[in-house]
């Protein structure tokens, strides 16, 4: 029943109107107090109040939101099954579909950590997909050129060093478990190395608070439920500040959510599909990215020296590749070397995609040191070694500027 779900959508995007704009009367009030000079004379209990109404009518108005849309997707659902028309259903409303629940990485794109695959189901099961049928593609996806992107500036007096390794032991890699968000959390990374290169207060980045985000910003809807994935761009694009900005991991902590895997599903109350709360989407605007820099892949050895020229800088830069297998191999997981160059068979099977982040590069030995997010057990210390030549499975390469607004 469409129509409910039409109705559902419109019910959501009308509370998150109300929701923003009683953001913006709490603003208006707080300002005019501040511009009349009572602001500071109120004392700090009154204030707390103050600020509790509003986020309180905030969440509210979400609240109600979520519930009315819910509930009309109910109906519609209910509707259908009366009809006879279960075909109409979302998959992930579809009790058969929930005995497929999923929380190991069975590696379909090649994306989530692949150590964790124990509780994986079998990818043949009946309902699944029509042999002969395109390879499904849930992990992350490649940017669309755009012509307003701010290309790297490239720097030819630049000398080069010898051998660059940003790698901190403060800054371990980060482990995304069984769900495809290595694009936010290879955003995450960079911003955070970035906050630490520009001296700015100590601050762990929320990676689900920025793949919340980039699911959002996608055309279909239903994306913020799923276990998917995002474009390196809409990643970043998330934590502008006239965007989400980007909150802390204390605001909005990584959990692993259950989902289903034959439709990327999330369980209900997952919270890798909830919407983060008002304090932390507020709290976000105090840590925003405003720089970036997109790398011209029109030249594979000028964009070899920009990529070491940026590391050369002390700037680490986020890509995608399709991996082909590369990163399962037994000596990238034990050491991070890579052992053969992808067979042909591999190279024409590009649904192993991963969202990767590179901080150094060893220059007399054409190698790549290349931060993966499947936790610090798995090659070096959660790193490995990507040879210059395998440039070609890579795109889309991007350098972040991370600062906080005064």
């Amino acid at each position: 029943m469409s129509f409910f779900n039409t109705l559902a959508d419109a019910t959501e995007d009308s509370s998150k109107l109300g929701a923003q704009a009683i953001d913006v009367a709490q603003r208006t009030h707080n300002g005019l107090l501040d511009a009349a000079g009572v602001g500071k004379a109120l004392p700090n209990p009154v204030k707390h109040l103050t600020d509790g109404v509003f986020d309180t009518s905030e969440n509210v108005v979400l609240d109600t939101g979520d519930k009315t849309a819910g509930m009309l997707r109910t109906v519609g659902k209910n509707l259908g099954n009366g009809q006879g028309n279960s075909d109409n259903l979302p998959e992930h409303e579809n009790n058969e579909n929930m005995n497929n629940m999923y929380t190991g990485s069975g590696g379909d794109d090649g994306e989530d950590n692949g150590d964790d695959g124990e509780e994986g189901g079998d990818d043949d099961e009946e309902g699944g997909p029509p042999a002969g049928a395109p390879p499904q593609h849930h992990g992350p996806v490649p940017d669309q050129h755009d012509s307003r992107d701010h290309p790297y500036k490239f720097d030819p007096h630049h000398s080069l060093g010898q051998v660059v390794d940003l790698r901190r032991n403060d800054l371990p890699a980060y482990d995304q478990g069984q769900m495809k968000s290595c694009t936010a959390n290879a955003v995450a990374a960079a911003f955070e190395f970035s906050a630490m290169k520009e001296n700015l207060p100590q601050f762990s980045p929320s990676r689900l608070f920025i793949w919340y985000n980039s699911r959002a910003k996608s055309q279909n809807r239903e994306d913020v439920k799923k276990n998917v994935g995002t474009s390196v761009r809409i990643a970043i694009q998330s934590v502008f500040p006239k965007a989400s900005g980007v909150c802390s991991e204390e605001d909005w902590s990584y959990q692993v959510g259950k989902y289903n895997k034959k439709t990327m599903y999330f369980v209900p109350k997952a919270k890798a599909a909830q919407k983060p709360p008002v304090s932390a989407m507020k709290h976000a605007h105090q840590h925003t990215a405003v720089s970036y820099r997109r790398f011209s892949t029109n030249n594979q050895d000028h964009l070899c020296e920009q990529l070491m020229q940026c590391l050369d800088k002390g700037v680490p830069w986020v890509f995608g590749m399709n991996h082909c297998d590369v990163l399962h191999h037994p000596s990238m997981k034990t050491n991070g070397w890579v052992a053969n160059k992808p067979s042909a068979a591999q190279l024409k099977d590009n649904t192993n995609r991963h969202s990767l982040m590179a901080v150094g590069y060893i220059k007399d030995k054409k190698l790549f040191i290349i931060r993966n997010s499947w936790g610090e057990n798995w090659g070096d210390n959660g790193h490995f070694y990507m040879p210059f030549n395998l440039l070609y499975l890579s795109y889309d390469f991007w350098s972040i500027k991370a600062v906080v607004p005064k």
